[in-house]
């Protein structure tokens, strides 16, 4: 999107008075945000069948897929602060669960999802404050266990974002409702850091 795209969308641009993010951690932060969002606003108009709609990517649709990225999001934040695990979103006991996923509306997800990322900013200023970024902790999923810090944990949520909206922006291109434009955190950046 060029600036004058953005600013006949009446987006606010970057000027002097408002610099752009140059905190990396922020700019991950904001663009995963808004990047969610942007994908859910374009499921908006889909009808449910085609929001559920199953291909043979990912998690299996745009629901599913994006069910997924928040969910990651919210119990990230839990491990991360060292808190048990909150029940999973989709309504499943284990990531193998064939259980049908608890059904949200793109509206749905679009509120979870600024809940989520609202907490995993408030979780990363915790441990940035406190000055655990460089942590490094074992961390167990089923039964194994890495030891990495808090630093890659956090960018690895933001990078699980960008790796899973890639496979929606295909599902969405099937569906008739290409996005035309990579989500990424330069348009971030040029639609004023929304």
């Amino acid at each position: 999107m060029t600036p004058q795209e953005a600013s006949g969308r009446g987006e606010t641009l970057p000027s002097p008075m408002n610099p752009l993010t140059s905190d990396p951690y922020l700019i991950l932060l904001g663009h995963n945000r808004w990047a969610n969002r942007a994908i859910l606003e374009r499921s908006t108009p889909l009808t449910e069948s085609k929001f559920h709609q199953r291909f043979e990517i990912g998690p299996g649709s745009l629901h599913d897929t994006m069910t997924h990225v928040i969910g990651a999001i919210l119990r990230w934040c839990d491990r991360i602060e060292g808190r048990p695990l909150r029940a999973r979103i989709d309504g499943r006991t284990k990531p193998d669960d064939t259980t049908p996923m608890t059904r949200r509306t793109p509206a749905e997800l679009i509120t979870l999802n600024d809940t989520a990322c609202a907490e995993f900013f408030a979780v990363f200023e915790h441990q940035r404050s406190a000055g655990l970024l460089s942590e490094a902790r074992d961390w167990t999923f089923g039964d194994q266990t890495s030891r990495f810090n808090v630093a890659a944990a956090i960018i690895h949520v933001t990078n699980h974002g960008m790796h899973h909206r890639a496979q929606c922006m295909n599902m969405l291109r099937h569906l008739g409702h290409p996005v035309n434009a990579d989500l990424d955190e330069l348009e971030w950046q040029v639609a004023g850091e929304p």
